[in-house]
């Protein structure tokens, strides 16, 4: 079975290279037909000249370049119809989830038949990073399991496996938010929609670690409000 890998970049220059081949080894090591997508979100640094250069070099990278960024989120989902697997995973590029996570990813849609697995920072051993950040993510995550009766821990940890289909129906639902209002909450969106639809979802515990590259911005995001609160009408 063929595994999708998706890693958006934004002014990664500094770690692309490196992490990017972190991955590739990973998974080579794991024996799976793998490929890997860098999603480079309109960066203004180098990231397009080393993500070019890896994937003339590798034959299962490949790189994709978007003028209309950076998006966050939705230029990402734009790209995974390229997926040619039948497993679609996206990470974050600065690999703050352990990679020894991957093949559990993998086999949760594998072999255990679950249309969605996700990495969770809130099961088990508690992630080490800035209180003021816990604290953010821990009102967010309560809010949402609140106000959209989510049984999801964790909707924003940057490691998680669909299904190709699965995913593509719900990136198709939810479309394509040309004015990039809705930012990071696109994740939570998807695995709404996925329980909407009673689709298997998988959370399990993840060591994870703050990312020196994160790139939110809670007054930014704070325009995504109206967004996520009329969503509720519309699922």
């Amino acid at each position: 079975m063929k595994v999708s890998v998706f890693i958006p970049a934004y002014n990664e220059e500094k770690i692309i290279e490196e992490n990017i081949l972190t991955v590739f080894r990973k998974l080579r090591s794991l024996g799976k037909d793998f490929e890997i997508f860098i999603v480079d979100d309109t960066s203004s640094d180098k990231t397009g000249k080393i993500g070019n250069a890896l994937a003339k070099k590798h034959r299962e990278i490949n790189y994709l370049r978007y003028e209309n960024g950076p998006s966050r989120r939705e230029n990402l989902a734009a790209s995974f119809h390229k997926a040619k697997g039948s497993i679609i995973i996206y990470m974050d590029l600065d690999l703050a989830t352990s990679l020894a996570h991957l093949e559990q990813l993998i086999n949760e849609i594998e072999f255990n038949k679950n249309d969605v697995a996700i990495g969770s920072r809130y099961l088990g051993t508690k992630a080490k990073r800035e209180v003021s950040r816990r604290i953010i993510s821990v009102c967010y995550n309560t809010f949402m399991r609140t106000y959209f009766g989510s049984q999801v821990k964790d909707h924003q940890c940057g490691f998680k496996a669909f299904k190709k289909d699965v995913l593509l129906q719900l990136v198709k639902e939810s479309g394509y938010d040309k004015k990039f209002v809705r930012g990071w909450f696109w994740d939570t969106e998807i695995l709404l929609r996925a329980q909407k639809h009673h689709f298997r979802i998988k959370e399990f515990p993840v060591k994870w670690r703050y990312g020196d590259s994160s790139s939110f911005i809670l007054k930014r995001e704070f325009r995504m409000m109206n967004y996520v609160l009329r969503l509720k009408k519309r699922l």
